[in-house]
């Protein structure tokens, strides 16, 4: 594999299973928690992916963040978020997002209140101040729009007329799932820049590199040409691009 390519097997990813304790059954690519790794902290400024399948009746019930822009990715099932910088309780399903810039502090839950589980990626990603406003937005999107293609689901202040949703951080996040055998699906990450791919689900070929398992991760540093197909039936994965940040 090339030396701006590094692949994080699910099998190393650290699990905490669903306990009376802790809601769901979760997998941690970064530092979390009980886990700890002094060399598994972040990847630029992307601190936090937790891939959570939160139990039926379940979820992380009303807790304080602060100087911190997080992003929900559902997967399955439902989400109900509610903060109290909107005292708006809203529920969104597969393919939907909400992010919240935590910033000066903000208390909020994430419920699953429906009798199937809920499978979704919490997203971390430092800020690049403190003290930031508090600010909460959601988007619905439909499975065409990412279907056979990569869709730009979260943006950035630059790009923010652009994008459904955005971030104080200089970082873009997109989404693709591949049905179609022969679809193709490129992206640039561009010189200075570096970005972490995860397939979500099933399975998926990045040319010329690797392929990825379900829950498989890949950090790639630019300049990198990605061309993204089918390595099984179905694939669905995301992409968090950011500015180059030489944490490790």
């Amino acid at each position: 594999m090339p030396q701006q390519f590094r692949k994080i097997d699910a099998a190393s990813l650290h699990y905490l299973p669903a306990s009376d304790r802790h809601p769901a059954d979760t997998y941690f690519h970064f530092s979390f928690a009980n886990y700890y790794n002094p060399d598994n902290i972040q990847f630029g400024v992307l601190r936090v992916i937790n891939d959570d399948d939160v139990k039926p009746h379940g979820g992380f019930d009303r807790h304080p963040h602060r100087d911190m822009e997080i992003v929900s990715y559902v997967v399955g099932g439902k989400l109900t978020h509610w903060d109290n910088a909107t005292n708006v309780e809203a529920t969104i399903g597969r393919g939907d997002v909400q992010i919240v810039t935590a910033g000066t502090g903000v208390w909020h839950s994430e419920l699953n209140r429906h009798d199937e589980w809920c499978r979704f990626l919490q997203i971390w990603i430092l800020p690049p101040a403190a003290n930031l406003p508090v600010r909460y937005a959601q988007r619905r999107f439909e499975p065409q729009d990412r279907l056979n293609r990569l869709l730009h689901i979260v943006g950035n202040t630059e790009n923010r007329n652009e994008v459904p949703l955005y971030l104080n951080q200089d970082v873009n996040l997109y989404v693709s799932e591949l049905q179609d055998p022969e679809a193709r699906v490129t992206f640039t990450v561009q010189a200075g820049r570096q970005a972490y791919v995860n397939n979500i689900e099933g399975r998926v070929a990045v040319k010329g590199v690797t392929e990825l398992a379900e829950r498989d991760a890949l950090e790639v540093v630019g300049p990198a040409e990605l061309e993204f197909s089918l390595a099984g039936e179905h694939a669905h994965f995301i992409v968090i691009e950011m500015a180059r940040f030489d944490d490790r």
